[in-house]
């Protein structure tokens, strides 16, 4: 007979199909060993197959969105982990000279509803000013404005069954860390300076927003003049966490920069 490994044992001399025909023992045997063979290929795949599509994230599943109205995108880098929320960007009209018509809004992917419409300028997807979006967890959400030198006008939304439940708008808050600096320190000193400075991110190893359970840390820096243009030069960083929780800082550490003057390139 056969063995459960699928090889035929010595004493086995065929079976008989009719009284007539009996088939060699070596064919029935190479036959099942091709079957058993076959069999468990597909059994292997079919396993990797389905490891692969459970250890998939919701957002790397859900990359068709039906319920989105047409004239929007989804921001893919937005999508919260659990891939039921993201940001919305206005589709560009390329045989359009005009701006976006559509506003950013925060929205529920399935079933389709809008969550918050973002008080920002409406922007195309990547488009100078834009919302850029990062979750901690699925409960809050950091939303800022990406600008040409760095991020700002940072929000925090905190969901709760679908909905805002908190809107925490920390950028006033670091916003006067910096004025106070730049005006009592740098303008006083140079009263005919622009008064407007920059906020910059040009550190790739530094994260300007990162979530650490209900806390938010904060790495923030400005400078007046970030395209290296002659004259004086202020600078100033915050390193602060920001309490969810309680809506306010809990700790910052403000660090003002050197003030110096940058001679003309010769």
């Amino acid at each position: 007979m056969l063995s459960v490994l699928g090889y035929c044992e010595p004493g086995y001399k065929g079976r008989r199909l009719r009284r007539d025909v009996r088939l060699p023992a070596r064919y029935e045997c190479d036959t099942m060993k091709v079957l058993i063979s076959s069999l468990m290929i597909a059994i292997v795949v079919a396993t990797l197959i389905r490891a692969q599509e459970e250890s998939a994230s919701p957002a790397e599943k859900a990359k068709t969105y039906p319920e989105v109205p047409k004239q929007y995108e989804v921001g893919e880098d937005t999508v919260s982990p659990d891939g039921r929320f993201a940001i919305l960007y206005p589709v560009r009209d390329e045989d359009s000279n005009e701006g976006p018509s559509f506003p950013n809004v925060l929205v529920r992917l399935r079933p389709y509803e809008v969550v918050k419409e973002l008080d920002v300028d409406p922007a195309w997807k990547d488009m100078r000013g834009s919302p850029r979006a990062k979750w901690g967890g699925n409960q809050f959400v950091a939303i800022w404005r990406e600008m040409k030198w760095g991020n700002e006008d940072l929000v925090v939304y905190e969901l709760a069954n679908d909905k805002v439940k908190r809107e925490e708008k920390i950028w006033p808050e670091i916003v006067k860390y910096f004025d106070r600096d730049f005006h009592q320190r740098f303008l006083k000193k140079y009263p005919k300076e622009s008064d407007n400075y920059t906020f910059v991110a040009d550190n790739s190893d530094v994260k300007s927003f990162e979530f650490k359970d209900h806390k938010l840390l904060l790495n923030i820096s400005a400078e007046n003049k970030p395209n290296l243009a002659p004259g004086p030069v202020w600078s100033a960083e915050l390193h602060g966490i920001w309490d969810l929780d309680r809506a306010k800082f809990e700790k910052v550490d403000f660090k003002p920069g050197e003030i110096s003057v940058r001679k003309p390139e010769e």
